[in-house]
């Protein structure tokens, strides 16, 4: 008696052809629900995603909006528990770090671009304002990143003492101030000015000079130094 042959779910080769595209295309050769499909598949190994996966582009819009959505909107989407918001926030951090680690040893001025980028991908999405300090060497190169607070949608408090410790502490020439507006708009207040001041005082008195302060908001920012406030 011959043996009933057991076919496999129709999703298992799908998953594979998902990979096979990735491989030999890249990022490009997928649709936005296909890279939310191929990510969910490292973490939900046996069953069929792509409905789920639809759903979270049509809930959030983009593969951005995905990264930028709110854990408890995901929540609502089955499959999008634990491991898989785990893996969305380390691909986010990695790609962070990446970044910095890209502009670290080459001197602010000659990157720019890619230090905005790395401001408003850091900062430029979150829902709640977090203040940070960026420190520089004698070369205006990345030293480190600190957080410094973070509080409501629409302020938190900073310690210019706190600033200055810090950037003592990383052996800082100059400082790169950065914080966001969650309610979209970059422009500084007069308390961003106010607090600007308040810790400019200290640090040049330790000879540590404020490079830039840097708003982002969403995909835009504001810079104190090109807009001549430094």
């Amino acid at each position: 008696m011959k043996k009933s042959i057991t076919n496999k779910p129709h999703f298992i080769n799908h998953r594979s052809r998902l990979r096979e595209r990735f491989n030999n295309q890249g990022i490009i050769g997928l649709q936005d629900y296909e890279i939310i499909e191929l990510f969910l598949t490292f973490v939900i190994p046996q069953k069929d995603v792509k409905q789920e996966a639809k759903e979270v582009i049509e809930r959030f819009g983009s593969v951005k909006g995905f990264f930028e959505a709110e854990e408890s909107e995901l929540q609502k989407i089955n499959y999008f528990k634990d491991k898989a918001l785990t893996l969305r926030r380390f691909i986010r951090e990695v790609s962070e770090l990446y970044q910095f680690e890209t502009i670290k040893n080459i001197p602010v001025s000659q990157s720019r671009e890619t230090l905005i980028n790395f401001c408003k991908s850091k900062l430029g999405f979150v829902k709640e304002e977090q203040f940070w300090v960026i420190s520089l060497d004698s070369k205006f190169a990345l030293i480190k990143a600190d957080l410094i607070s973070k509080g409501l949608t629409d302020k938190t408090s900073v310690y210019p003492k706190q600033i200055v410790e810090t950037a003592l502490k990383n052996k800082a020439y100059s400082i790169i101030l950065l914080h966001n507006h969650p309610n979209g708009n970059p422009q500084p207040s007069e308390e961003d000015r106010t607090i600007t001041k308040a810790i400019e005082i200290p640090a040049k008195l330790i000879n540590i000079t404020i490079y830039d302060h840097i708003i982002v908001s969403e995909d835009k920012y504001f810079s104190f130094k090109e807009n001549k406030l430094l």
